[in-house]
């Protein structure tokens, strides 16, 4: 078995169950796996059984709740990752300015950028240590070019994270860590189970490609992120789109 230990966090979501299908399927030494849920842990179950649990491991945790987080952080010292993997946010609010949500923000913006500062803050001082180390977030092209309207939070959200990989980027280049992050157009997935039907087939038309992405369409470049193909690769926002921005 690798060395390695990938850390998926907001595992249970249909881009993590993809991701995790694809390496352990794809790579001839795929990583040990722990996959972060909440709510939806039971979705991982049936890849467990599949895979074993000698190599996927699941583990609870609700990112809302910062001590939780911090639990969550200290479990694993048992197996340091070696490639994280960040996913995890509400199912996104399509509503205007005015209808802003700062409690929704501020749960939203603990789950997305919150946690990902709690756990990185004990991962990385182990992560440099390793011969390799892999940070990737997964961003949004929202922070590309003029983003969509209706959607202010989702979009502050993403730049916040936008801001902290390009900070650690920064920081931590020279070392043995890279950090990335991959911005996709809209994923047709549960992430969208609150947005009217109408925008979601709106935005399809628009595209280049007259569809949105699917989890496939993405699993790829955050597995090239993690391979060693991308050792000469940080603080690099790889925009997943069909041509939609560039």
């Amino acid at each position: 078995m690798s060395a390695e230990t990938l850390l998926v966090t907001g595992a249970s979501s249909d881009l993590g169950i993809a991701l995790l299908q694809h390496v352990a399927t794809t790579d001839p030494a795929a990583p040990f796996l722990i996959a972060h849920a909440n709510s939806g842990s039971d979705r991982l179950l049936a890849l467990q059984q599949a895979l074993g649990p000698d190599r996927l491991q699941i583990v609870r945790a609700d990112f809302a709740s910062s001590a939780a987080v911090s639990a969550f952080a200290e479990s694993l010292d048992a197996r340091p990752p070696t490639q994280v993997v960040h996913l995890p946010g509400l199912p996104l609010r399509y509503e205007r300015f005015t209808k802003f949500d700062w409690a929704h923000f501020e749960k939203d913006l603990a789950i997305q950028v919150g946690a990902a500062v709690t756990i990185l803050r004990r991962l990385l001082p182990k992560m440099v240590k390793q011969p390799r180390g892999r940070v990737v977030f997964t961003l949004s092209s929202v922070t590309r070019g003029v983003p969509p309207k209706f959607l202010s939070m989702y979009t502050v959200l993403k730049h916040a994270q936008l801001g902290l990989m390009k900070a650690l980027a920064a920081e931590y280049a020279g070392t043995t860590v890279t950090v990335n992050g991959v911005s996709p157009s809209m994923i047709d997935t549960r992430f969208l189970q609150s947005i009217p039907e109408v925008a979601v087939q709106m935005a399809a038309a628009s595209h280049p490609l007259k569809r949105n992405a699917t989890p496939t369409d993405v699993v790829g470049a955050i597995a090239f992120l993690l391979s060693p193909a991308a050792d000469y690769l940080t603080g690099v926002e790889v925009p997943i789109a069909g041509g939609s921005v560039f």
